[in-house]
């Protein structure tokens, strides 16, 4: 993807906006539990926030080959990606910015410092070996630090247990689209291991809307080539002790083309690879849990787009033919658990994060006086340090305060504060929940060092901020096979960093917004073989200074799905997501429009033929909508796909 593509589709939300270290729990999760919203599991009736948890066998019954397909069902989330698979994929959490949520997983950071504003790129992450999606939503950097104004996304590997078990899967669909995956786990002694590959590859359609295309002219392909090697292995030191090594290696080629304009030549090749070593206590029966952790991380991406005839070089203009990004993260972190007692705990600790990034471009330009090579590089480091505690009264109220402070080398301190209330009527299964709470991005690295005659970094530039609360009910009826939530939330972020007019020579603290909605959702299961979904989220997201729309946050997301079984071993299900109230920038004359609502419909088949063997079918895009999200791109058209499972 050449530099000014992605830079323009990081920062286009109006909001232009790196370091936060968050880790998981090496215990395996219960069913109720939920682990990211107080940085410790704890029941889900005593969670002040709203959190979303995806486990794996809902990814695999419904299917969900990629990340970006969980989250888009999600309440209060909102994807955009540019294209088919591959494409850059935005995550927007309660409108915030696309670099407004901290991503992780097995404890990772996964947020990248190479690109323009520190968002990542959701394209290339596999659901395979998940074991939850947990999505958090709200300000939670009193836990979680920089970039936690939106919420937080945690993808949590499955841990190996028992006997030796793996299983694997072939499928292929329209356009050649194949995926191919195997994995292996189990424990043998005090040592557990989970080891897992996938293959994706794409043939792909362009992603080019046909407005921009005369008839008879030349089209090409965006094809998508996608491998994941990712590994858990533990180790137990004894019954209170343990060591836990996470590993993950992406490595992807895409190609891809410009806003309504056919690029045949760009490509881009990206290498990911993160690794963590974790240290898990549990001491004095169970009073203090320590977990000790650190990670580094590469991301590395290489951008090739010569010179064609569909799009030419010239003087002022022509695609960076060879341009290179890379960011390196290290941390480290230390974190505490105490259970005082059944009524009482403490979490707490402190946590460290140091970044790199240098990006190269317009390298073998051929026009050097009009498009000259931009080399940057910068580098920061942060140190957090934070607690919360947690107390349950009367068995029903649970009353939660934290507060951090982050010590970064560029501007210096910062201070966040989070509390939250949870009541459980039990003899109505009636939970009323609220919190209030404060947030903080940090600049991205290429925010305060790149070069260039517009748009540059600034070196003065300070963290944005937010604010923000909640409130809701979640009421469980017929004896739990129905359960209904909805909740209210506002935020309002100021000191956004954005190319500051009227030179926009530099990057500057000049915007402030505010976003505020309303999430519903409904589950019934009221027999074995039949279960539905309703989800509704109403936002508004706006500029506080001049009052526009906030782009690609849609106002109306509206989510159906449906699961049937009617016969023992086989698995019906349908679901439709429609989106409405759109805001983007046109992709011709650059001004503010409104594109039309669109609807995506998706069915799912599976088989037990026998014990260990599953054929399954499912087809995507039913409707064969033909929208653009972001403008200028075109998603793929209707798919089917069909494959097989194995598992010993």
């Amino acid at each position: 993807m050449t530099p000014i593509r992605r830079y323009f589709l990081g920062l286009s939300p109006l909001l232009v906006p790196v370091c936060a270290v968050a880790q998981t729990e090496t215990v395996t999760t219960l069913p109720g539990i939920v682990i990211t919203t107080d940085r410790e599991p704890i029941p889900v009736e005593k969670v002040t926030g709203s959190v979303t948890v995806i486990t794996s066998d809902e990814m695999e019954r419904r299917q969900l080959r990629t990340v970006e397909q969980v989250l888009r069902q999600v309440p209060g989330v909102s994807v955009q990606q540019s294209g088919g698979p591959g494409s850059l994929t935005s995550v927007f959490v309660r409108g915030s910015n696309a670099n407004h949520v901290v991503v992780m997983i097995d404890g990772m950071n996964y947020n990248d410092p190479s690109t323009a504003n520190g968002a990542i790129d959701f394209a290339h992450f596999l659901t395979d070996n998940l074991d939850r999606i947990e999505v958090v939503r709200g300000p939670m950097s009193t836990l979680y630090g920089s970039g936690a104004i939106g919420g937080v996304i945690n993808m949590v590997t499955k841990k190996g247990a028992g006997a030796m078990n793996g299983g694997g899967y072939a499928e292929i669909g329209t356009r050649l689209t194949t995926s191919v995956g195997a994995y292996a786990r189990g424990s043998v002694d005090r040592f557990n291991y989970n080891i897992s590959a996938t293959g994706l590859y794409a043939k792909g359609e362009s992603v080019v809307p046909p407005r921009f295309t005369p008839l008879g002219a030349y089209v090409d392909l965006d094809g998508y080539r996608n491998i994941n090697l990712a590994s858990r292995l533990g180790f137990d030191l004894n019954d209170n002790s343990q060591f836990t090594w996470f590993s993950r290696f992406i490595d992807t080629n895409v190609k891809f083309d410009q806003v309504g304009q056919e690029d045949p030549n760009a490509n881009e090749y990206t290498q990911q690879f993160f690794n963590r070593l974790q240290f898990d206590g549990n001491y004095f029966g169970g009073l203090w849990k320590p977990t000790v952790g650190v990670g580094y991380s590469t991301v590395y991406r290489h951008d090739l787009d010569y010179p064609s005839e569909q799009v030419p070089a010239n003087f002022f203009y022509s695609p960076s033919p060879n341009s290179t990004f890379s960011g390196r993260t290290f941390t480290a972190d230390w974190k505490n658990i105490i259970e005082v007692s059944e009524l009482f705990n403490f979490v707490g600790g402190v946590d460290f994060n140091q970044q790199w990034a240098y990006t190269n471009i317009n390298v073998d330009h051929q026009f050097p006086l009009f498009n000259p090579l931009i080399e940057n590089w910068g580098a920061a480091s942060q140190t957090g340090l934070y607690g919360q505690i947690r107390s349950t009264l009367f068995d029903s109220l649970t009353l939660t305060l934290g507060g951090r402070l982050d010590w970064q080398s560029r501007y210096g301190q910062v201070g966040t504060w989070r509390a939250g209330a949870a009541y459980l009527w039990r003899e109505t299964d009636t939970k009323f929940k609220g919190s209030y709470g404060t947030a903080f991005k940090a600049p991205a690295l290429l925010e305060l060092y790149s070069t260039g005659a517009f748009c540059a970094g600034n070196p003065n530039l300070q963290p944005e901020y937010s604010r923000g609360y909640e409130f809701g009910v979640d009421q469980g009826l017929f004896d739990g096979k129905v359960r209904a939530n909805i909740t209210y939330f506002k935020n309002a972020i100021s000191n956004l960093i954005q190319c500051a007019p009227p030179t926009f020579l530099l990057l500057e603290n000049v915007n402030n917004a505010q976003t505020e909605g309303v999430e519903m959702s409904v589950q019934i299961a009221f027999t074995s073989w039949l279960d539905l979904y309703l989800g509704y989220t109403h936002q508004l997201a706006f500029n506080v200074d001049t009052g526009v729309p906030l782009v690609r946050r849609p106002e109306d997301v509206f989510a159906a799905r449906l699961g049937v079984r009617p016969w023992e071993g086989v698995r019906l299900g349908a679901e439709l997501t429609q989106v409405d109230g759109r805001h983007d920038i046109d992709a011709v004359t650059g001004t503010l429009m409104t594109p039309s609502p669109y609807t995506l419909l998706r069915a799912t088949a599976a088989w037990d033929v026998r014990k260990g063997l599953e054929l399954y079918a499912r087809a995507e895009n039913i409707l064969n909508d033909q929208y653009e999200e972001p403008e200028g791109f075109k998603p793929p058209s209707v798919q089917v796909f069909f494959g097989a499972r194995v598992r010993f």
